[in-house]
């Protein structure tokens, strides 16, 4: 096939391509034999016609779509593998020329962004020096205090943290509207399960009492028939308990079940440590943020704003099904967080900008480095894996295998590495 290859801007190849005859008569005719297995003609079984007759009946237009489906995707492989293109998603396709004898087709096809590094060594963007404290410490104890606390009964007024046991019913000018009203409800007051205001208004309480709690629901409600409305809920307290935290102990410790921990000075240990490698990552990866942003500066980067609209609606695209497993649309998100659509959606393209920009630049390092990982680097990995995380390699492989993601396994490994390499070789 003759081809002609044409550089346009922002990482666009336009390659427009004259199909050989033959090429183009064989897909017309493999196009005729599928169409005329359909057609029926009278005096004939279906599809039993001969094929001269058949060809009256099938309509030319949809003779050619049908030759296109088959050749095309032959034109396009080959243009790819002859000009060496890799390309980023499916090309746009215009047909030039179309008769019996002769097909010329145009693909736009959209490549990876070409990178230019400028500096990436040597750089000084300033290192955090990290530190647990005693503090840090025992206010992660405490988390673990309080999730392993009880409740029992409280004889006094309700504060924040407490939880209330109480009955309500919510109604709108006097008229209770469905789904607000409940029995015997446990709310830990602070919590935020309640549109704002609402828990506040219980703080004081005591049990037995009757409380109308006055309310505005947000106008970005779920619940479109509620939102903007003013309400009152009419809570009867049952109870009111408050948490009893269990004490700092040996026993304590060895009823949270960690591995090889079981005094509260290893606790503390534990935790120190735990905490140590949580800070010196969030430091690691806020400086590597920063590092990225100071190579792009001095870098040349070419990025079709197709790749940059595909992320930003991917990532768009996965906000909306998170916020509809929540009972809210996009909007009503939005709403609640008081941000602009059109800020939002900036927002998601300047991120997909520059995510897309760190994932190709880290590339041309790693190329330039010629930083590689092996076959026997990914097995190194996994066992480590499975070592810390006390299950096998076998098992591990088999979700790999299962999901298909040894490739983007051994990817990731690199980007690590590449990444490592930057660490050490910045300030």
């Amino acid at each position: 096939m003759e081809r002609k290859v044409t550089k346009l801007e922002n990482c666009h190849v336009q390659v427009d391509v004259v199909v050989d005859e033959k090429v183009w008569q064989d897909a017309q005719q493999k196009a005729l034999n599928k169409l005329a297995a359909k057609v029926k003609v009278d005096g004939f079984r279906p599809g039993k016609a001969p094929i001269a007759m058949a060809k009256k009946h099938i309509d030319p237009a949809k003779l050619y779509d049908e030759a296109l489906n088959i050749v095309l995707p032959i034109a396009y492989r080959d243009a790819l593998e002859n000009e060496k293109l890799e390309p980023f998603a499916q090309p746009k396709v215009d047909v030039l020329k179309l008769s019996e004898n002769q097909l010329e087709v145009r693909f736009v096809i959209i490549t990876s962004p070409e990178v230019t590094l400028g500096q990436y060594k040597g750089l000084k963007v300033g290192k955090t020096n990290v530190e647990v404290t005693d503090k840090d410490v025992d206010d992660e104890i405490n988390k673990l205090r309080e999730q392993n606390a009880s409740l029992i009964l409280k004889e006094g007024e309700a504060v924040l943290g407490d939880t209330l046991v109480f009955d309500f019913v919510g109604s709108i000018d006097g008229v209770e509207f469905e789904g607000g009203a409940a029995q015997n409800y446990s709310l830990e007051l602070g919590s935020g399960q309640f549109i704002p205001g609402f828990e506040d208004q219980l703080v004081g309480t005591k049990a037995g009492e009757h409380k109308d709690v006055n309310v505005t629901f947000p106008e970005q409600y779920g619940a479109p028939e509620l939102a903007g409305k003013a309400a009152v809920f009419a809570c009867d307290v049952h109870e009111v308990k408050e948490k009893k935290f269990p004490e700092l102990d040996d026993e304590f410790v060895k009823d949270l079940g960690i591995k090889d921990v079981e005094t509260v000075a290893a606790l503390k240990e534990n935790k120190k440590n735990e905490l140590l490698v949580n800070k010196t990552n969030q430091a690691k990866s806020e400086y590597l943020n920063k590092l990225y942003d100071e190579i792009a500066k001095g870098s040349k980067i070419a990025i079709a704003e197709e790749m940059i609209e595909s992320d930003a609606d991917r990532n768009m695209q996965d906000m909306e099904r998170r916020m509809q497993q929540s009972g809210l649309t996009l909007d009503q998100y939005l709403g609640y967080i008081g941000q602009k659509k059109e800020d939002f959606v900036a927002k998601l393209r300047e991120d997909a900008k520059r995510n897309i920009t760190n994932y190709f630049m880290l590339e041309a390092i790693g190329a330039a480095e010629k930083i590689t990982v092996s076959d026997e680097d990914v097995d190194f990995e996994i066992a480590k894996i499975a070592s810390e995380n006390d299950t096998t390699v076998e098992e591990i492989n088999k979700v790999l295998d299962s999901r298909n993601q040894r490739a983007q396994f051994k990817n990731n490994l690199r980007l690590t590495r590449i990444e490592d390499f930057l660490y050490e070789n910045n300030d």
